[in-house]
């Protein structure tokens, strides 16, 4: 740390400056004025940590000088030297922001002691300072941190993906007195309008802001990654101790409460809470647990889904509209027909198109081509396969016409979606 000695008394601050053991402390330079103005010129030029200033001085005392310190390098220490032990002096000196102060004629083992509590204070800023910037750092990354431990988990690097896991989980324990990681999987199951015209970014950032105001009180840090198939994988770091398990039912809860009645989309979602403790906790474990109960629910259910809660039988027309759906998403690459789909679901065609419409707001012929539409968008964001290529897997011959229906669908052609989303 850098000192700034200032007294009107030349003798006195050439005492100081000569009296000290310096070498005995975490000094680097040692600054010497003799007014408050010479003071300021010396802390516009130099870096200063303490400012070590008497409080009487003329034209500007001591008090006066600090407070200017304090408003232009709020970071600044001040410690006060004073021949009156008045309480006004010692309360009028706190006010000001100042760390200490103490009784003249100075005794140098006093300034000493002083100097050595002011730099314990110093550091433990500069270390806060340093967390913070480190966790901001973080944060802003984290959706590339979880990403990263997400492909580890695909590959079955377990051992790779837990220990990242355990460095992001240590970043947060120095703010949060017992730091808990909470990993869920949104998945959207159903569209609740033809027209899509939600981004991935969009649809991240409704979960992110709704999580994060949910869980304010108890410093809620969301971190979000899209996956193909509308997969959304969030992590939230939260205070362990602020969050009962009645709570954090009640809290998730409302937020799929929030979005099944505010958003054009439906979703399921699988919670699993990891616990605080580093060596408990196994990323990659909960990985498998939240993909396995995705892939389990075959039907494309909504709610919270959850390994020990059954979710309530559907009627044979239900599932019968649910099977078509998924015979639909499997065959996206035919020129599937009405008719096809109703006999495989065996149901009469009619009723078949009157079911459907009532069960997903949508004419058969619309769910197709926004189903069409939709892998289209997967396949030109997610892909390299040409244009041409991908308008073959979804059932179209005609390039030209699949170009027409996807621009009539997204206001973009083929080319100008890719470009747009690889910005």
């Amino acid at each position: 740390m850098n000192v700034l000695l200032v007294d009107d008394q030349k003798a006195i601050v050439d005492s100081l400056k000569n009296g000290i053991r310096w070498d005995k402390l975490p000094v680097g330079q040692v600054y010497t004025a003799c007014s408050a103005k010479e003071a300021k010129l010396v802390l516009m030029n130099f870096v200063v940590d303490v400012l070590v200033s008497d409080i009487e001085m003329p034209e500007e005392d001591g008090l006066s000088l600090c407070g200017w310190a304090k408003d232009k390098f709020p970071g600044i220490e001040c410690i006060f030297l004073t021949s009156h032990a008045e309480f006004d002096y010692a309360r009028e000196a706190i006010k000001m922001g100042g760390f200490d102060y103490i009784l003249q004629p100075v005794r140098y083992e006093e300034v000493e002691k002083t100097l050595l509590k002011v730099w314990d204070k110093i550091r433990n800023n500069k270390r806060i300072l340093q967390i913070m910037d480190s966790q901001k750092a973080v944060m802003e990354q984290s959706n590339h941190i979880l990403e990263t431990m997400l492909a580890k988990a695909a590959r079955e690097k377990s051992e790779d993906a837990n220990q990242i896991f355990r460095h992001f989980h240590e970043i947060f324990r120095s703010e949060y007195e017992n730091c808990s990681i909470h990993l869920s999987l949104i998945q959207i199951v159903r569209w609740k309008k033809i027209t899509n015209i939600w981004s991935e970014k969009l649809v991240s950032l409704v979960f992110c802001n709704v999580l994060e105001e949910l869980f304010s009180l108890q410093k809620g840090k969301v971190g979000i990654v899209c996956q193909p198939e509308d997969r959304y994988w969030i992590f939230l770091v939260i205070e362990n101790r602020k969050v009962t398990r009645e709570l954090m039912g009640n809290y998730l809860k409302t937020f799929y409460a929030f979005i099944d009645e505010n958003m054009d989309f439906s979703i399921a979602l699988y919670p699993e809470s990891l616990e605080a403790t580093p060596e408990d906790n196994n990323f990659y474990a909960a990985y498998r647990r939240l993909t396995g109960r995705l892939l389990h629910n075959t039907d494309r259910k909504k709610g919270i889904l959850l390994e020990d809660i059954d979710a309530p039988e559907k009627s044979a027309d239900e599932n019968s509209i649910d099977m078509a759906i998924r015979f639909v998403k499997k065959n996206l690459n035919k020129n599937i027909s009405r008719t096809e789909v109703a006999e495989h679901v065996h149901l009469n065609e009619e009723y078949f198109s009157r079911l459907f419409r009532q069960q997903t707001g949508a004419t058969f012929k619309d769910f197709v081509l926004s189903e069409k539409m939709n892998e289209a968008k997967t396949l030109l964001a997610h892909s390299r396969l040409s244009i041409g290529i991908i308008a073959s897997k979804i059932g179209y011959d005609n390039f030209s016409h699949f170009s027409k229906m996807f621009k009539k669908m997204t206001n973009l052609t083929p080319q100008e979606y890719r470009k747009e989303y690889q910005k």
